[in-house]
C-alpha cells in the first residue's frame, strides 16, 4: 500500500530524544512507522528525520536492515567522505558506517528503511560481533547532489532522471536516482514488483498524487507488491529523490 507522509505535517511531532550510542541529545520526527529499540524487524516501513546538534558525533554502529539517509540541512561528514549539505548514502544490513560528525550549523538527515529495524548496534558497545550476519556490505555515498533555483525549476521543459550510486550493484533492485520535472509534467515510476520496495522523497517543489500533493521533506512509500507510482510535479515544479531496496523478502 502506498504510504505518503507530508514533511509539513509530521514536523508538528518533532521531539527531543537521547542518543543511544553517546546519551547527547538531539531532535527526531517520525514520518512512517515507530521507533523499534529492543524489538525484532517488521515488514513495515520506517521514515524519521534526525536533527544534530551542532559539533555532535554519532558514533561508527550497524543496522539489521537495509537503509538509505539523505542528508538535507546543515553540514557535517560521514566516515571519510568531505562535508556535504545534500548528500544520500546506502547502507545494507550489518555494514557498519560512521561517525556521522554535525557541523557548527548542526546536521539533519532522514533515515528511510523498508523494514522496521530494532535498533542501532554501536562498534564502541561490547556484543556487536555476535549480532554481525552474513550480508554484501554494500555501502556508498552521493555527495554532492545540486537542487535548481526557483526560476530554473519552474522553466523546466524537460524531466530528467539523474542516476546516483552506480557504482553499487543494482542488479537486485537497488538503486537512487534524482527526479527532475518541470511544472505539471507527469510520469509514472518503475515497477517496484522487482524492489523491496521504493522511497519517493521530495527535495524541491512539490509531488502531486491521488492521495494529495506533497511539498519538500515528504515521503511516499511504494510497497513492493504494489502499482508503479503514477504522479505529477506541482506548480513549482518537482526535484524528488527516487531510492530502491534491493528486492529480497527475508
Amino acid at each position: 500500500m502506498v504510504q505518503a507522509v507530508a514533511g509539513e505535517q509530521a514536523l508538528k511531532g518533532r521531539r527531543i530524544i537521547q542518543s543511544r550510542g553517546t546519551g547527547e541529545e538531539h531532535w527526531r520526527t517520525d514520518f512512517l512507522g515507530k521507533p523499534g529499540y529492543g524489538g525484532e524487524i517488521r515488514n513495515e516501513p520506517q521514515a524519521f528525520l534526525i536533527e544534530m546538534h551542532a559539533g555532535e558525533t554519532i558514533l561508527p554502529h550497524f543496522h539489521e536492515v537495509d537503509q538509505f539517509q539523505i542528508f538535507v540541512a546543515g553540514s557535517g561528514g560521514m566516515g571519510r567522505h568531505p562535508a556535504a549539505t545534500l548528500a544520500v548514502h546506502f547502507a545494507e544490513h550489518h555494514t557498519g558506517y560512521g561517525p556521522i560528525n554535525a557541523g557548527l550549523q548542526g546536521y539533519s538527515y532522514f533515515t528511510l528503511r523498508a523494514k522496521s529495524d530494532p535498533g542501532a548496534h554501536y562498534l564502541h558497545k561490547p556484543g556487536y560481533r555476535e549480532a554481525l550476519k552474513p550480508s554484501r556490505k554494500r555501502h556508498g555515498v552521493a555527495a554532492g547532489v545540486t537542487l535548481s533555483t526557483e526560476p530554473v525549476l519552474m522553466d523546466r521543459k524537460e524531466m530528467t532522471v539523474e542516476p546516483l550510486l552506480a557504482e553499487l550493484d543494482g542488479s537486485d533492485g537497488l538503486g537512487a536516482s534524482l527526479i527532475r520535472m518541470g511544472p505539471g509534467m507527469s510520469r509514472v515510476g518503475p515497477d517496484p514488483r522487482a524492489t523491496g520496495g521504493q522511497y519517493y522523497l521530495v527535495l524541491n517543489g512539490s509531488l502531486e498524487i491521488a492521495a494529495g500533493t506533497f511539498p519538500a521533506w515528504s515521503t511516499v512509500f511504494v510497497s513492493f507488491d504494489d502499482a508503479p507510482l503514477s504522479f505529477k510535479a506541482g506548480s513549482k515544479g518537482l526535484e524528488a529523490l527516487l531510492l530502491q531496496f534491493p528486492g529480497t523478502r527475508s
